[in-house]
């Protein structure tokens, strides 16, 4: 896993400089995006703004960035939760049912 620092993104607030590590880390095709996947590293007060299936986007002090969203949150200690993310996948869009 690398670690990284970075702001996660939650509507108009940020949680700045958060820690966590990267799991898989994939660019997009002719885009700025990554898909990031991973977990953070929260304090309990941070844990007021995080809900699971939410999406957030992750931008990363080198540069990259991402959206993602929250898959699980544990809470090893007192002090600290972890919390796993995945990359939110673009929804598919199904053809029209015939006629």
């Amino acid at each position: 896993m690398q670690e990284f620092y970075g702001d996660l993104l939650i509507g108009g607030m940020r949680l700045a400089q958060v820690r966590g590590e990267l799991e898989e880390e994939q660019p997009q095709p002719n885009s700025r995006e990554w898909l990031l996947a991973g977990r953070l590293h929260l304090s309990p007060e941070q844990m007021d703004l995080i809900e699971i299936d939410r999406p957030y986007r992750l931008q990363l002090d080198d540069g990259r960035a991402g959206q993602v969203v929250v898959s699980r949150i544990a809470r090893p200690r007192d002090d600290e939760l972890l919390v796993a993310f995945q990359p939110k996948r673009a929804a598919v869009v199904a053809p029209p049912l015939p006629r």
